[in-house]
């Protein structure tokens, strides 16, 4: 009862806006791989539009996913830079067990790096899509916790926009937009803009540049399009702080960490082709994305000499059909096929027990084969099956625990099985089954006792949801198991360092809830609670909370509209006490609770559209991202109280 008084006094002094709704509609692709005029699968998919976006004057895609029910986002210098989304209960894995998407294509690499949210801008977004629990049926690996797809803008209008945007931290950013149809079936779209900034900690500057095109052809049941992207992005790294430095100034950075740094070139092509044929179309999308990366990166009090590499070269392939077919009643369906192929290296110098370099590399091909169908069984009723089979091929070799190389093979056969039952036209119950899995990643498999390969971790989920609209009141609650086995995890009470080990059975419980009321026609009242319990069921920390976890995350937003012009809210942030990432044994006590109100003002007339944003109104000092792996904590600070102004003009 405790936790949930701050939860009762925000509430009290907030207001929500209509934002990160939890709706069925009005078109979803990620529940089904296909675009849908609403979702009819048994998945809960909450939808942040773009009006959303533009409304809520955030400057990060992880600002907008704070808003998603039972989504935790670790941001590590709070800049959006390198961030951790979690879905229903992971942390210092969360980026191995949450599948990020843009537009399909996966975001996230075959080690446990962060995907790179922060390239896409947000200007481009057309709407972010959460299909909230597991998904390894539809989507395979690392779609355990959930998946978030990121849907871009398509080139549909002719327009012009030019934004620029100042802030805290000498945060200077521009942007510009460029949309046109050249004849009825051909179009493009290009973006192009770029920021710097201090960011909040010493030694944290960062500069980008960017640039996103795509042209598109359209013409008698024929489409084709190309996509180019090209990112520059470079970051200084302020590392960790002790306790009591955190303390004393959050700002600062340790002279071991004082040249470090990432920079990075990011270069993505992706090609398309789809044909209808009366109910049906064919679809097949390529896509070779490049990173290309120097880094310093050191131990505490160990500077590194000097710079190392990553490079990551990610392909794929992925032909599908889809359609309706008549079986006596309508069969929506979908079977594709998923070609995956990664070429991952790594060198990093090191001076902790003398001069030393740590490399890596990974070969990885995958290979999937999907399908799922949706049969209307009754006016009211409609079933949800699928099956996926994977098998994995990896060649990876690592200086220190398989210098003359290994390989490492796998396959894994899942399903899926979910009910969506209408009561009424306003009100629908779901029940869904599904299994997922991840294959060890390249960084796990280096980290592992020596000369051990980890088990593919295997899962099964299990939920129950509901959506009722009432007036003007709209409620979604979902309720969920989810069970791991060979979970795969750091442990760091393995001599002398800790090693990444497969854990006895763990467990995850847990609620979400969005409640929206439009209280009035100019006030609008949203909140939004993820609770769970996550817990390991067995062996050395039977009993005991997995770390890095919050049990509860609550977001409460509200919208009071002036008039037409002018448009002001209030958000209201909550994380509850947290074990820090590492402490599975649960030695080191929690964490203090995490409370942030942020407030904006928007003003949009004729062309303008203006957004002032202040973060962390109250000003506290917090970490959001805290390690503790036996030898203290070690803190990664947020910022304190900032502001940004975003002013976007735009003529056709």
């Amino acid at each position: 009862m405790k936790r949930l008084r701050p939860l009762l006094a925000g509430l009290c002094l907030s207001a929500a806006a209509p934002y990160v709704e939890a709706d069925l509609g009005p078109i979803v692709v990620t529940p089904t791989r296909t675009e849908q005029a609403e979702n009819t699968s048994s998945a809960t998919v909450y939808v942040v539009t773009a009006e959303d976006i533009a409304a809520s004057g955030a400057s990060t895609t992880s600002q907008v996913l704070r808003g998603v029910p039972g989504v935790q986002i670790d941001d590590l210098f709070g800049n959006g830079s390198e961030v951790n989304v979690s879905v229903r209960g992971f942390s210092s894995t969360a980026n191995a067990n949450t599948l990020v998407l843009v537009n399909g294509r996966r975001l996230n690499y075959s080690d446990t790096a962060t995907p790179d949210l922060h390239h896409v801008p947000l200007k481009e977004i057309a709407r972010i899509e959460v299909l909230a629990g597991s998904a390894g049926s539809l989507y395979g690996d690392q779609a355990v916790g959930g998946v978030i797809n990121i849907i871009t803008k398509k080139p549909e209008e002719s327009f012009h926009q030019v934004s620029a945007r100042v802030g805290s931290y000498d945060y200077r950013g521009v942007d510009f937009t460029s949309s046109s149809r050249l004849t009825p079936e051909l179009a493009y779209r290009l973006s192009a803009g770029g920021f710097e900034a201090d960011h909040y900690r010493d030694h944290n500057a960062e500069e980008n540049q960017n640039f996103t095109g795509i042209l598109e052809y359209d013409s008698n049941g024929n489409s084709f399009f190309v996509e180019v992207q090209e990112i520059r992005n470079d970051l200084e790294l302020p590392g960790a702080l002790l306790e009591d430095e955190f303390k004393d100034d959050p700002t600062q950075v340790n002279p071991g960490f004082a040249e470090d740094y990432r920079d990075e070139d990011v270069s993505v092509i992706r090609v398309g082709y789809a044909h209808d044929f009366g109910d049906h179309r064919f679809s097949i999308d390529a896509t070779q994305r490049e990173t290309e990366a120097d880094i310093r990166q050191s131990f505490r009090d160990f500077p590194s000499p000097e710079s190392g590499f990553d490079d990551r070269e990610n392909n794929s392939i992925n032909p599908k059909l889809s359609g309706v077919f008549d079986a006596g009643v309508a069969v929506p369906y979908v079977v594709g096929i998923d070609l995956d192929e990664v070429d991952y290296e790594l060198e990093i110098p090191f001076f902790f027990f003398g001069p030393g370099v740590t490399s890596s590399s990974n070969e990885q091909d995958s290979r999937s084969i999907y399908f799922q169908v949706n049969p209307q069984l009754t006016e009211m009723l409609q079933l949800t099956f699928g099956m996926r089979y994977t098998e994995v091929e990896n060649d990876f070799t690592d200086g220190n625990a398989f210098p003359e190389g290994e390989e490492y093979d796998d396959e894994v056969t899942v399903g899926e099985l979910g009910l969506a039952w209408r009561l009424d036209r306003q009100t629908r119950l779901t029940v869904r089954y599904d299994q997922n899995y991840r294959f060890a990643k390249v960084n796990e498999l280096a980290l592992a006792q020596p000369g051990e390969i980890l088990e593919t971790q295997t899962g099964e989920s299990f939920e129950i949801g509901f959506d009722t609209r009432r007036g003007n009141h709209h409620l979604i609650a979902s309720v969920y198991r989810l069970d791991l086995e060979d979970e795969i995890e750091f442990n760091p009470d393995v001599p002398p360092f800790g090693v990444n080990v497969n854990l006895d059975e763990t467990r995850r419980d847990g609620l979400t809830l969005s409640l929206l009321s439009q209280l009035s026609q100019s006030f609008d009242l949203r909140a939004q609670i993820g609770l769970v319990d996550a817990e390991f069921r067995s062996g050395s920390f039977k009993g005991k909370e997995v770390s890095g976890v919050a049990d509860t995350i609550a977001k409460l937003r509200g919208d009071y509209r002036i008039n037409d012009r002018f448009v002001t809210y209030l958000e209201y942030n909550y994380s509850a006490p947290k074990y820090a990432q590492g402490d599975n044994a649960n030695e080191f006590g929690k964490l203090g609770s995490i409370t942030v109100y942020n407030a904006g003002i928007g003003y949009q007339y004729q062309s303008w559209d203006v957004n002032f944003r202040a973060n962390n109104l109250a000003d506290e000092s917090y970490a959001e991202f805290v390690t503790n792996n036996g030898f203290g904590a070690a803190y990664q600070p947020s910022p304190e109280r900032n502001y940004s102004l975003t002013a976007s003009y735009r003529f056709d």
